[in-house]
């Protein structure tokens, strides 16, 4: 098994990134996809606070490769 990913960045800002290839069939895309937006939706009527900074998150999702013997024409 791999090792697995690492946050890059500062954890002082809270600025960082951290890709991870998945191999993921359509379902299994679409389940992820639903649970991503769930989580994100969650947060996404919070108001400003004492004690709440404003983030950018910027979720970016693509396919990286075809699947080892993939007719590619």
């Amino acid at each position: 098994m791999p090792p697995r990913p690492s946050w890059r960045g500062g954890r002082a800002s809270s600025a960082g990134y951290l890709q991870i290839p998945l191999w993921l069939s359509r379902d299994e895309l679409s389940e992820l996809v639903a649970e991503m937006r769930a989580v994100i939706a969650s947060r996404m009527d919070n108001e400003p606070a004492p004690d709440r900074r404003l983030h950018l998150l910027s979720p970016i999702l693509f396919p990286i490769e075809e699947r080892p013997g993939a007719d590619s024409g």
